[in-house]
């Protein structure tokens, strides 16, 4: 059986951010006329440049979430031309057909006009999707070094089958069907995706260790839940997270204080 493949995570907010800043720096100065150290000391410098930003931010975020949504059901390795199509026509054409009419109203409302006194214009367009079109090939590069990353860390690391004990049976347990692992009474049971309990050879810690970071998640000492476990969560107030499963477990679940805010990556698909 072929293993679909998961979509790639990006953990690259800060990135986003940076370029952000500096498409509202490119788009608040064309067309001013005055140098860098001149427009820091003009007030009206700063709410251009806040619009700017406001405006980068919406298109940067648009180009980031389209990509994530393709990457989930059109994989560049396996639906080459029609993601191509999909990622210029979403990513590309759209965001820089509404960039236009944003930057437009943004124009007009910083006074700027198309006569050759104010050249800026037209120069403060390009400065804006210009960063549209490279914050989609950005991703391409992106996509193919988590995915080259990912090849490498299932070959050397990664299993697919674990084996679980029923009386005197050894099963090969596929690692799709597992929903959570926990330890209870000094034993440990892995629960699959039909409810169905077994038993367990290695502690958590061997099976931390092996199993693909990617699928598991160790919320705390006593349990390893699979992402399809997760049905929905909240907090609970002292700054850990309580879990609802599926199968459901008969205890209260919840993600200890120091793995919360690595389980919200995580658990972002």
């Amino acid at each position: 059986m072929v293993k679909k493949k998961l979509p790639v995570r990006y953990n690259d907010q800060m990135i986003r951010i940076l370029l952000c800043v500096i498409a509202a720096f490119l788009v608040a100065m064309y067309g001013t006329g005055a140098r860098f150290l001149d427009s820091l000391s003009q007030g009206s410098f700063y709410i251009k440049l806040l619009a700017a930003f406001l405006i980068a931010c919406f298109f940067i975020e648009f180009v980031h979430r389209v990509t994530v949504q393709l990457d989930k059901g059109y994989d560049w390795k396996e639906r080459p031309m029609i993601r191509l199509t999909l990622q210029f026509v979403l990513g590309v054409l759209l965001p820089g057909i509404i960039d236009f009419f944003f930057l437009s109203v943004y124009q007009w409302y910083v006074g700027l006009t198309s006569s050759p006194e104010n050249p800026g214009y037209h120069s403060s367009i390009p400065a804006m999707i210009l960063p549209v079109f490279l914050f989609n090939i950005y991703y391409l590069f992106y996509y193919q070094i988590l995915r080259n990353r990912e090849g490498n860390t299932h070959t050397k690391t990664e299993m697919e089958i674990l084996l679980v004990q029923q009386g005197t049976k050894t099963i090969p347990m596929e690692l799709q069907n597992i929903r959570f692992i926990y330890h209870q009474d000094r034993m440990n049971y892995l629960v699959t995706s039909n409810q169905t309990t077994y038993f367990l050879n290695e502690t958590l810690d061997e099976l931390e260790r092996k199993l693909p970071t990617r699928d598991f998640f160790r919320i705390n000492r006593k349990m390893i839940i699979h992402y399809q476990a997760c049905v929905y969560f909240r907090s609970n107030g002292h700054g850990k997270l309580l879990l609802h499963l599926s199968p459901t477990f008969s205890e209260e679940v919840t993600v200890s204080q120091n793995r919360t805010g690595k389980f919200k990556e995580w658990i972002r698909r």
